[in-house]
């Protein structure tokens, strides 16, 4: 699915708002090699002053007529995606039939991540 001008607008704006801690939001609007269609990413980084920084990304993606978001670490999610080049996916939704719907998710999945490794024994 590609987005019109408008619709990447829109689709940034609630990018933003739902993860206000991330930066350096980029996209992609074009089918290739490397995205099935539109892609929208956002950065966080633990520690900016560290001498080997940790990236974390939250990538909100398209195929087809679904939106999926995926967490991941080293570099925002696209097709050829692997630990072999430097990122590993943390967390990816099923296919979601709307933006909302993957963003709720994904954050859901989160919590959940970061529950089970802030349990108190």
């Amino acid at each position: 699915m590609l987005l019109t001008e408008a619709e990447i607008q829109q689709v940034l704006n609630q990018a933003q708002a739902a993860f206000p801690n991330l930066s350096n939001w980029e996209y992609n609007n074009e089918k290739n090699g490397e995205y099935f269609g539109f892609s929208i990413w956002g950065e966080f980084v633990i520690n900016p002053n560290e001498l080997m920084l940790r990236r974390f990304f939250i990538t909100l993606d398209t195929y087809e007529d679904k939106w999926q978001g995926c967490l991941s670490i080293g570099q925002h999610s696209y097709l050829w995606s692997s630990a072999d080049v430097g990122d590993a996916h943390l967390l990816d939704t099923e296919p979601s039939e709307t933006l909302e719907e993957a963003i709720t998710v994904l954050k859901a999945k989160m919590v959940e991540l970061l529950a089970a490794f802030s349990v108190v024994v």
